[in-house]
C-alpha cells in the first residue's frame, strides 16, 4: 500500500489482464483505518468484476447466431419446396 500526503492508494499489480499492467486505486477517507488486508481484498475483487465480460454480450451473440440459422433453414426450406413444386408442375 502507498501513502501520499492527502491520499491513501491499493496497488494492484496482479490484474491478469493483457491490457493492464497495475491499477491504482484512491481509498475514501472514511475508510483509511479498514487495514491493508482489507483494502487489498476489496481492490481484488473490484478488479475481478471489471475485467469479466459482460453476460449479455454472450448471450446476445447466441441470440444472433441462433436467429441466422434459423433464417438459413427457412430459405433452404422454401427453396426445396419451390423446386418441389416446380417439378410437380412439370
Amino acid at each position: 500500500m502507498l501513502k501520499g500526503v492527502n491520499r491513501q492508494v491499493v496497488e494492484v499489480s496482479q490484474t491478469e489482464s493483457v491490457y493492464f499492467e497495475r491499477i491504482l486505486f484512491f481509498v475514501k477517507p472514511e475508510y483509511y483505518g479498514l487495514g491493508e488486508a482489507k483494502l487489498k481484498e476489496k481492490a481484488s475483487a473490484c478488479v475481478g468484476e471489471t475485467l469479466r465480460p459482460p453476460q449479455a454480450k454472450k448471450e446476445k451473440k447466441f441470440r444472433k447466431g441462433l436467429a441466422m440459422g434459423l433464417s438459413a433453414a427457412g430459405g433452404a426450406a422454401v427453396t426445396a419446396l419451390a423446386a418441389f413444386l416446380m417439378q410437380l408442375a412439370a
